[in-house]
């Protein structure tokens, strides 16, 4: 709740602050437009406008950009409390990859509760929630609620996991990370 307030605030002195284009791209749920066009702008941005592109890159699975917001939010409440909410994903991130490349034992492991996808997955793997359904490649499904994950291993030269989101039977969305 604390961050959706802190954002509501940013949304509003963004819009008054010169950054119209990319408030009303935010407002309208283009999130991928919002990360690719304030990723290429953050030096020297105010703190509300790097939350705001941090939360729009997290929307769009981009969370390596995370790791240059995050440094520079420090100087109030909403900014420290961000900075938490994307380092907890990225460090969610980095635990799941090497969960699913080399097998490294995520139980015992606490995290912050958040909505973002990482989250959901890493407390079910943590848990041991999860079923191996395919040992060569490392395929993993995860039941949570109305929703089901579908983990797995690229085999590109750059390795990625994948994990395809479902409803039901239809998947909803594929999610990726490196």
């Amino acid at each position: 709740m604390k961050l959706f307030m802190s954002l509501l605030l940013l949304l509003s002195f963004l819009g008054a602050s010169g950054y119209d284009k990319l408030f009303e791209n935010y407002k309208k749920g283009n999130y991928k437009k919002v990360c690719f066009d304030g990723k290429k702008i953050l030096k020297g941005k105010p703190s509300s406008f790097l939350s705001l592109v941090g939360y729009a890159c997290t929307q769009e699975d981009n969370i390596y950009i995370l790791y240059d917001i995050v440094k520079k939010l420090k100087k109030t409440e909403a900014d420290r409390e961000n900075a938490s909410y994307f380092a907890t994903l990225i460090l969610e991130k980095k635990l799941i990859y090497q969960f699913m490349m080399d097998g490294i034992d995520l139980s015992n492991l606490l995290m912050p509760k958040t909505d973002h996808i990482l989250s959901r997955v890493f407390d079910k793997l943590s848990q041991k929630s999860y079923k191996l359904l395919d040992k060569s490649n490392n395929k993993i499904e995860i039941q949570d609620g109305e929703y089901r994950y579908i983990l797995w291993n690229s085999n590109d030269l750059v390795k990625k996991v994948y994990i395809d989101e479902y409803r039901g039977d239809v998947i909803f969305k594929r999610h990726w990370f490196r």
